[in-house]
């Protein structure tokens, strides 16, 4: 199965979104600035940011949401052909600033990214399958909690709810079998809204998963007094049936 997705023809755009470059561009300034270095000789082309060191950074064409949404494709090595593995996440500018928008993006999805290239704890962690906070047959990397909304304090409440509620290991079991690339599969967990109107999501390799969405409606996570989002990312890597240390690219 090919893990590059690929789809028929590009939408016109929404007057709110940004050009794919320029959002990419903002992309590259997030990520130069939480990882000084990171994104030097990389060149903005096409739909794409390229780094000499053969990661790179797409824009896919959008599917869901409204003109603030951007669909992220991160592609660890891009010398594997034809077939690039590749997980992807989508973030939304929310407060109508497409900066806060990247900055989202690299501090969870990129963050995992960065980890994957760089395996040393320095921009996410690492939980083995029977970590408590690990999922079975998988090694885990697994990004910080990002909050956005109206009020820092609720902002820090959401966050901390989150990362207590242990999204990953208590529901493993409902999107376990859905897990299906041999590379990685990327995870995003949300929850956000207003009092009275709170979604959770759960999206394995892009695609929303009812029954683990459902799954996590139900953990009872406390409501914000206004609006507040929160969401964290994660690669999960499936363990060698040999015990040997897991495939990456």
């Amino acid at each position: 199965m090919p893990w590059t997705r690929r789809r028929a023809g590009r939408p016109e755009p929404s007057p709110e979104r940004l050009p794919d470059l320029e959002f990419l561009a903002l992309v590259k300034a997030s990520l130069e600035e939480y990882a000084p270095g990171v994104t030097q000789g990389a060149e903005l082309k096409g739909q794409s940011l390229l780094s000499p060191h053969g990661w790179a950074v797409a824009v896919a064409p959008p599917h869901h949401g409204g003109g603030r949404h951007y669909d992220l494709v991160a592609l660890p090595d891009v010398s594997i052909q034809p077939d690039v593995p590749c997980f992807m996440d989508c973030v939304v500018a929310m407060s109508g600033n497409a900066r806060h928008a990247a900055d989202s993006w690299v501090q969870t999805a990129g963050a995992c990214l960065l980890e994957l290239l760089d395996p040393q704890q320095r921009f996410a962690q690492h939980a083995d399958p029977e970590d408590e906070r690990g999922v079975p047959g998988m090694h885990a990397i697994v990004s910080g909690v990002v909050g956005v909304g109206l009020d820092t304090a609720e902002n820090r409440r959401l966050q901390s709810a989150l990362l207590d509620a242990n999204v990953l290991h208590r529901l493993a079991d409902t999107f376990a079998a859905d897990l299906e690339s041999p590379f990685f599969n990327g995870v995003k967990v949300f929850y956000g809204g207003r009092p009275g109107s709170m979604e959770c999501e759960i999206r394995v390799n892009g695609e929303r998963h009812e029954a683990a969405s459902a799954a996590m409606a139900a953990l009872d996570l406390p409501e914000p007094s206004v609006f507040t989002a929160v969401r964290h990312y994660a690669l999960l890597i499936p363990e060698r049936a040999d015990g040997g240390e897991p495939h990456r690219p």
